[in-house]
């Protein structure tokens, strides 16, 4: 079924409550839920453009003000004030502005690009607090990655509060840098390249591995239910990221990498080709033709990866380029073959 995407709303929320009242089971609801597709006409065209302009002009005056100017350092040396009286004050205005967008999305629920543009002031503001009470409490950066992890808390309660990808979306960033930022903190001296045996790629990968694990969980739990997708392919291509830089690296420090030959960390390389393939089969069982997608382009980045390691000092880099434009070439060819096929 193809309808605009007011339409398409209308439609969820219908399924949603006749899933909540018992109406329909669970694969029913997700299958009537899928059969649903959105188009954009003019106007939603218009309004998102907008709200991505309104989103990228808040960020830039973000930035100016707070990063460059500093101007909150300067009324806080000022005025006297110290860094937990800051952090409090901008944890008021990020729980005030969460109320405001609370009572938008009730009054303008039409307005959907707009709200959801009006929380991004929500986590720049709780961002500003998070971090103030952090350095008040411990100035020497070492627990940062907790106070990362409280903000990143706070950012999964108010998505869920105030409906928004967008913060949700904050939470899953604060979560992936409040372990990359404590496990540095964390790492052996002197070098700081290992925590627990581990080097930054490998420990990244695992995240992403417990990452997709919670996707799991969160599949079937009402509350958050809604952000399964954003949560499992966000998971998947953090992993897969993740993941082919351990192919490159090893487990070694850089130092160590640096000194030796990349044939040495074949094994690794093949270990990625292996995971690809299991996640690939995968997904072609699932049906889930999004992650699907994913793992091929991850497979072409594997080999053009390969390629650079392995044969780029030893190519005709004119011959290279003709192959990988012949390579676009043909996946272009075939995706459009797909699209007539499924069409007809």
């Amino acid at each position: 079924m193809r309808v605009n995407k007011k339409e398409a709303r209308l439609l969820e929320e219908a399924i949603e409550q006749w899933e909540k009242d018992d109406l329909l089971d669970s694969p029913k609801a997700e299958e009537l839920r899928r059969s649903i597709s959105s188009y954009r006409n003019e106007f939603d065209s218009v309004a998102f453009y907008a709200a991505i302009a309104a989103v990228s002009c808040a960020l830039l005056a973000f930035g100016a003000l707070v990063l460059d100017e500093k101007w909150i350092e300067r009324l806080r040396r000022f005025f006297a004030f110290s860094e937990i009286f800051i952090g409090f004050i901008f944890g008021i205005v990020a729980f005030s502005l969460a109320w405001i967008a609370k009572r938008r999305k009730r009054k303008y629920a039409y307005a959907s690009l707009a709200n959801e543009s009006f929380t991004v002031l929500v986590a720049l503001t709780l961002g500003i607090s998070v971090a103030y009470f952090t350095r008040s409490f411990q100035p020497t950066y070492y627990y940062y990655g907790i106070g990362i992890f409280v903000a990143a808390v706070l950012y999964g309660l108010l998505a869920v509060y105030l409906n928004s990808k967008i913060l949700w979306t904050c939470m899953l960033l604060a979560l992936i840098s409040s372990w990359a930022t404590q496990t540095y903190a964390w790492s052996e001296a002197p070098a700081k390249a290992y925590f627990l045996g581990m080097n930054y790629p490998l420990r990244m990968t695992l995240f992403g591995l417990f990452m997709v694990l919670c996707c799991m969980f969160i599949k079937h739990r009402r509350p958050v239910k809604r952000y399964y997708n954003l949560s499992w392919y966000a998971s998947w291509i953090f992993l897969l990221l993740s993941a082919l830089f351990l192919s490159v690296s090893g487990n070694l420090s850089y130092d160590v990498w640096a000194a030796i030959k990349q044939g040495k960390l074949f094994m690794w390389a093949i270990a990625y080709t292996l995971l690809l393939i299991g996640v690939l089969v995968y997904a072609i069982k699932q049906k889930d033709e999004t992650l699907r997608d994913i793992v091929i382009i991850f497979f072409l980045l594997n080999i053009y990866t390969r390629y650079f390691e392995y044969f780029w000092d030893h190519t005709n880099k004119g011959l290279f380029f003709a192959l990988l434009a012949l390579s676009f070439w043909l996946i272009g060819k075939k995706a459009e073959q797909l699209r007539k096929r499924l069409s007809e």
